[in-house]
Order: C-alpha cells, then structure tokens, then sequence
C-alpha cells in the first residue's frame, strides 16, 4: 500500500490481460495490434485484448442515452446510461452517491472515471467501488496527499478485478456509445483542476462535453489541439467558475445546453460571469443547486429532452432548429421553486424591514411553509441568502403540517415556530438575492428568487 501511495493510482497496479469482453467498455484498437501486456516504467498499453467484443445485442431505433447531473451539492458526480444498458459514472462527489445510483437503477459499473484527486470529485468514489461491481477505472494519473485520495487507493486496492485505463487519448465504445478521452497536459505541467480527464461523449449526432474542473488553460490547450467541437450537450468546467470558460472554447463549443453542477459553496459560484456567458453563447443553463437532479435524454438523431423534477423543461434538435421550450413545470427565478422530490414547501423573504435595515435586522424574515398534509421533520437543514449566510434548525425542528416557520435575521428566543439567525446587520439584500433551503444531507431542498 505504501507503494501505490508513492507512485499515485496511475502505477497503481500492473496491467494484464483482459478476457473477451461484451457490452462493456473497451479500447477502439484491433485485437491483432495490441502489444504485450508487460508493464514497464508505469505506462500502459490501450488495453490487451484477447478477442474482438462480439456484437451488440439490437436496439429500439427510440432508444436513448440518458446523461444525468446528480445533485451532490457542491461537486460533480455525472450519470451516463448507454441505450443497451452499460453505464459510466464520472466523479462521484464529496460523500456518498451509492443510495442515488440505486434511485437511478444502477446495479453495476462498466466505466468509472475520476476527473481529477479533488475531493469534491472523488469522495463518494470508495463507497461505490465498495458496493458496485466495477469493470474498469481510469483517472488522469496524478496523485494527491490527501485522506480522500488515500481512500480511494486503498478501495482500488481491494479490488483487483478493476482493470485500469489510463486517460492517454483514445476513444473507448461503451455499447453504441463513443467516449472519446482528450488530450491531457503534460504530468507536472500544471495544478490538479488542469490535468481534469475531459471526455467527449458521441450518440450518432448527439454529443457532450464532460471536462471536470479544467480553468483557462487547458481549455486553451484543448482549443489548440483541435480537440473542441460543436456540442449539444457541455457539463460547465470547475461548477460554473469564471475561470471555467474562454471565448474561443465556447465559440467552438456553441453548447445547446449547459449544466452547472453546484451546491452550497463560499467561491461564488457560479460566478455571474460565466453564467452570462453562457447565456450569450445561445445555451440554455441548468443548474443543480436550483433544478435538482438534471437529466439529459438524447437521440441518435440529435434530438434531446432535458428533464427536471421528472418533468420535460426543454425540447431540441441538432438539426439547426431553435430548442423548443415546453409549458411543464420549470424552475425560473421569481417563482417558488421545489427539488425533485420535495414538493410541497416553499419559501418568501420579506428583505425591507421598517427603518434602517441594519438597525432592525428582526424586521426581515423568511418564511417556510409546508404545503402538505404531512409534518416534516427539519433539524440539521440549512436556510442560505445569496452570500452564504447561512441558519441551521435545532435537531428537533419540525415544520408541522399545513403550517409554518419565521426564521428572523436578529437575536431572540427560538420557540419551535419563530427561529432566529443571530445576525446584527441585514441578510436579505433589498434588491433582490437567493433564498436556498438545504436538507440535512446538504441536498436543495427549494429555492426562491426575488
């Protein structure tokens, strides 16, 4: 074990061979060039195949791929589900995602792919290799210091039926699906974020473009290796920082939709920046501190549906139309908006307070309803402004049903109905601002805009 810590997850285990594989990921290389399997020195082959991947089982010409932006606060965890049934899961979060990959009826794990050694990305990843079976692993090769990353090595370590794929350019084929892994920078080149594994995922002509945390230059870098093209579908680089995007890359990119995974965080994202630039590149942005879990269905045609809360938010075609936006329920600032699954609370800010704001901080308040005809038990969530201002209900709160709560900005004495932030100035900006309800496990819960 102290070896792989020394040498990082890309020495971390020698290659060898690889029975013949069905419907599972594998490396685009003809069985007959594939060299030796001997590992020397810490670079791997492609792959070494003993037979060709027999042929694919067929598919209903309807059939999708679904790419699902998991909601796990502030990090990445991406699902990617092949019309044929493999799945791909890239980043897994900062905690555990195994109880959302069962919502979503993942059983097994053909492809898994750590972006890069930050926690946010790779936290959740030892509890999935200790509960799923995982067929193959790949990352870009990089160690860290950390605990997390240390987790992580002894997992893999645990399980020696994991095949390593190191993220050298190539282009993987996980059923009907192509996943084309881009050129990295140079190992030492750069910082973590930089060196994230970016992948291009192809379904006939519907695409997406998974970069991790990539900032300005590798994404110069990938610009200039021609390695950017148009794409339907762009997962935001490093959750919508301003330091996430370039004109030329979007220019490149021209995304349909952009999904910008994101939670509770003190870096600001995302960063107005980048989210109008976004907005100007002609995209249409989710995001999943405001949407939830964001699913991404698409066609070999090109056509694709977006879905939150199970509900079709956008309709479009790479066809050259205009995506087509549907009247079902969305999340749109100015209205009071519930996560998948939590329906039935809502939030208002009453943010002017008589006088001086400051001086009268109990003047302003929001207030939480539940809708429902059922008590909810709230310790441990979080109610949140813009800036991160930030409340947490005692461990005994409840929220009883078709009632509601006042969490005031000032001092005073909680009484099970009326909470207090503790705050000497104001909180809820006149102007506007963000009111984010976070449940226990750091999951939105709801959100207004105003």
């Amino acid at each position: 074990m102290k070896r792989f810590l020394r040498q990082g997850i890309g020495h971390y285990r020698t290659a060898r061979l690889l029975a013949a594989v069905s419907l599972a990921a594998l490396p685009s290389v003809a069985a007959s060039a594939v060299p030796a399997c001997a590992h020397e020195g810490g670079t791997y082959a492609d792959a070494c195949v003993t037979a060709a991947a027999p042929s694919l089982r067929p598919f209903p010409a309807d059939s999708v791929l679904r790419i699902t932006f998991l909601d796990v606060g502030q990090g990445d965890a991406v699902l990617v589900q092949v019309p044929s049934g493999q799945v791909a899961l890239i980043d897994a979060g900062r905690s555990d995602v195994v109880r959302i990959l069962r919502q979503f009826g993942v059983s097994e794990i053909d492809l898994l792919v750590a972006t890069h050694p930050h926690a946010d990305h790779i936290g959740g990843m030892a509890g999935v290799i200790a509960t799923f079976p995982v067929r193959f692993y790949m990352d870009n090769g990089q160690p860290h210091t950390t605990a997390t990353y240390r987790r992580l090595l002894a997992a893999l370590d645990a399980r020696p039926d994991i095949t390593y794929l190191e993220a050298s350019p190539r282009t993987l084929t996980l059923g009907e699906v192509e996943i084309e892994v881009l050129p990295l920078l140079p190992p030492g080149s750069t910082q973590h974020n930089d060196r994230s594994v970016s992948l291009v995922v192809r379904y006939g002509n519907f695409t997406a473009f998974l970069s991790g945390d990539s900032e300005v230059r590798q994404l110069t870098h990938l610009v200039g290796q021609g390695a950017v093209h148009e794409t339907t579908l762009l997962k935001a680089p490093h959750h919508g920082s301003d330091n996430g995007f370039t004109r030329d890359f979007l220019d490149m990119a021209r995304p349909r939709v952009v999904v910008i995974s994101v939670g509770r965080n003190s870096y600001g994202h995302p960063r107005p920046a980048a989210v109008q630039a976004y907005d100007a590149s002609g995209a249409t942005v989710f995001r999943t501190d405001l949407h939830g879990h964001v699913s991404v269905s698409g066609r070999q045609s090109g056509d694709y549906e977006v879905a939150v809360g199970g509900n079709v938010a956008l309709r479009g075609s790479a066809r050259g139309d205009e995506p087509r936006l549907r009247p079902v329920p969305v999340r749109v600032p100015g209205i009071d908006l519930a996560a998948a699954g939590d329906a039935g609370i809502r939030i208002r800010v009453h943010a002017d307070a008589p006088g001086n704001d400051h001086r009268n901080p109990n003047g302003e308040y929001a207030v939480i309803e539940n809708l429902e005809s059922e008590d909810r038990a709230i310790g441990g969530w979080t109610l949140c402004d813009r800036a991160n201002h930030c409340f947490t209900f005692p461990p005994d709160a409840l929220l009883a049903a078709g009632g509601r709560l006042v969490v005031h900005t000032g001092s005073g004495q909680a009484d099970g109905t009326r909470y207090y932030m503790g705050r000497r100035q104001a909180v809820w900006n006149n102007n506007g601002d963000t009111a984010t309800l976070y449940d226990s496990g750091g999951a939105t819960v709801v959100v207004f805009n105003y």
